[in-house]
């Protein structure tokens, strides 16, 4: 072990470009050289126990890359999970405030529908409702006023 102790290092070194974690996979290449021992077939030491320090090595950097792939899965899976329910919720506000919108006077539903649900702007609204621009304006203005005094905040 003492002789090619430097060498078995260099081989893991070689494919995880780490110092500390090179060192653990010497020591588990000698653990597992000793166990394979007796499979030995006395054709180039060097070369097999160089080949059990490389497969050591690339069994690390694989474990080491799958479990970044299961991390980043994990965080997809969470962040997929976290936009349904923002969906849904959002889906919820707006079924509420539709129904909400047709307690209106029945001159601003159009309007506001068009405004805050549809996120049409004044001008679209004006030329679908063949109304002026102006018009528009006036009757989100008082909507908004009406729904101040008849709503209760927390309804939204």
């Amino acid at each position: 072990m003492e002789r090619y102790k430097g060498h078995v290092f260099k081989v893991t070194y070689s494919v995880v470009r780490d110092e500390k974690e090179a060192e653990d996979l010497a020591q588990e290449t000698f653990i597992k050289m000793m166990d394979a021992l007796p499979s030995y077939q006395s054709q180039g030491f060097k070369t097999w126990l160089s080949r059990i320090a490389m497969n050591k090595a690339i069994d690390y950097k694989r474990k080491k890359a799958r479990q970044k792939e299961d991390l980043a899965f994990e965080t997809f899976e969470y962040e997929r999970i976290q936009s349904a329910e923002e969906e849904w919720l959002e889906h919820e506000k707006v079924t509420a405030v539709s129904q909400s919108i047709g307690l209106l006077p029945a001159n601003y539903q159009g309007v506001v529908q068009a405004y805050y649900i549809e996120g049409k702007s004044y001008s679209e609204i004006a030329s679908e409702q063949a109304l002026e621009e102006k018009t528009v304006e006036m009757r989100l203005y008082r909507a908004r006023k009406w729904m101040k005094r008849n709503w209760k905040e927390d309804e939204f």
